[in-house]
């Protein structure tokens, strides 16, 4: 089975950041696998145009929904 648990790596041990997980307090080895995440960067805005020319908006997006679709989300 494969669980997920949050935990820094500092140095050659690990410093649990929520609960630690119950097979880590039987005292007996588990296997683990390790990844390690790259340091959060800064984020800044996004730049504009990001995904010029991917989709278009029709001409007709604001206009009402037809009664028939409007039933759908009535009923």
């Amino acid at each position: 089975m494969l669980e997920t648990y949050k935990a820094k790596l500092d140095g050659d041990h690990l410093i649990w950041q929520d609960e630690v997980p119950e097979a880590l307090t039987t005292g007996k080895p588990i296997d683990v696998i390790v990844t390690v995440l790259e340091a959060d960067e800064p984020k800044g805005l996004r730049p504009i145009g990001l995904a010029e020319g991917d989709f278009v908006v029709p001409d007709d997006f604001d206009d009402p929904l037809p009664p028939e679709i409007i039933a759908l989300f009535e009923n």
